[in-house]
């Protein structure tokens, strides 16, 4: 799933499916976006300003991808932040110490749903691309039949669907909205 993805769909269900904050909700979306950082700052590394001008074609070489997502000291912590096992044992430390006294606007937990939320989704969208889920404790890969991205494996199908999704969550918090808006404009009449 793409990073805007993660973070929109942890944003929109903090806030209006669990009717978190709005600091829980942007929290939940820094922990969704969090896994793809150091892709970022590998892009930035590896290929830095030629990225911005020519897009994705300044990366077509495998081995500046392999450098990016895998190989380079960005890919490490990319593989780390991907797998369930750190955030799962930050979400059991967050139950443990009964954090959640403390953490009154549920910011943190939400931070930590979004981070798994995360490795999970792409657990389940990526193809050639996947990472080990429960890595350092194991290397075990999981190929899905469905990635995100790529057209032979269902990719044109998912990004549809990806982003209907978000233009109709959009398009509902729109109308809540001036739903909302409208009321109060009819009890003065």
């Amino acid at each position: 799933m793409n990073t805007y993805s993660h973070a929109f769909f942890t944003w929109a269900l903090a806030r209006y499916g669990f009717r978190a904050s709005r600091k829980a909700a942007l929290c939940g979306a820094a922990g969704a976006a969090l896994p793809d950082v150091p892709a970022f700052a590998g892009t930035a590394y590896y290929v830095g300003l030629p990225f911005l001008r020519d897009g994705w074609a300044s990366m077509s070489s495998p081995e500046v991808l392999e450098a990016i997502y895998f190989t380079g000291p960005f890919g490490t912590a990319g593989t780390l932040l991907h797998s369930a096992v750190p955030v799962g044992m930050l979400l059991a430390l967050y139950g443990l110490l009964q954090l959640r006294r403390r953490d009154r606007q549920k910011m943190l937990l939400w931070f930590l749903i979004g981070w798994a939320g995360h490795a999970v989704t792409d657990f389940l969208t990526h193809v050639e691309d996947s990472r080990p889920l429960f890595w350092p404790l194991s290397g075990w890969e999981w190929s899905s039949p469905v990635s995100y991205w790529n057209p032979a494996y269902y990719g044109r199908e998912f990004f549809l669907i990806e982003h209907g999704l978000m233009l109709l969550i959009l398009a509902w918090i729109a109308f809540r909205w001036t739903w909302s808006r409208a009321k109060p404009r009819e009890k003065a009449r």
